[in-house]
């Protein structure tokens, strides 16, 4: 069976300049407001070294948010065709279990403090172009590899 999956954003740390506009479009595409907090990709920077880094969910072959959602199939769901980690926000209750099931520090998955469910990246699904931070990111340091 041929592998449908979406695979994942790729950071290429040498090229980022930790300008912040992955985030600006992301919270903008999907929330309609600016925030690194509404974003679903996010610059993590250390103020006393400069270092920084990007992060966003991977897209888990095994997810355990997935997994652990009392909701699955409804609220936390994975798209058949392309393999997709999403959220539906229409059927999550805001319980939380999917932030603390993620095997990554920070979480890849948020709560909304506004909407009180979770949220995380979906590869900006159903977007033809695809990601907005891949497409708009001014020094090419996200990309999403066509091949898995």
């Amino acid at each position: 069976m041929e592998d449908t999956r979406s695979g994942a954003i790729v950071y290429q740390q040498g090229l980022c300049s930790a300008c912040g506009v992955c985030e600006v479009m992301c919270s903008l595409w999907h929330e309609g407001m600016v925030g690194p907090a509404f974003a679903r990709s996010n610059i993590l920077r250390d103020p006393f070294t400069a270092k920084h880094r990007h992060i966003t969910c991977p897209q888990c072959d095994d997810p355990a948010c997935y997994f652990v959602c009392p909701s699955k199939d409804k609220a936390l769901c994975i798209d058949k065709a392309t393999g997709v980690i999403y959220i539906n926000e229409g059927a999550c209750n805001g319980c939380g279990l999917c932030v603390d099931a993620c095997p990554f520090d920070p979480s890849r998955i948020k709560l909304h403090a506004v909407k009180k469910v979770a949220f995380k990246c979906d590869l900006c699904m159903g977007r033809k172009e695809g990601p907005l931070c891949v497409e708009h990111c001014p020094f090419q340091a996200l990309i999403l590899p066509k091949d898995k």
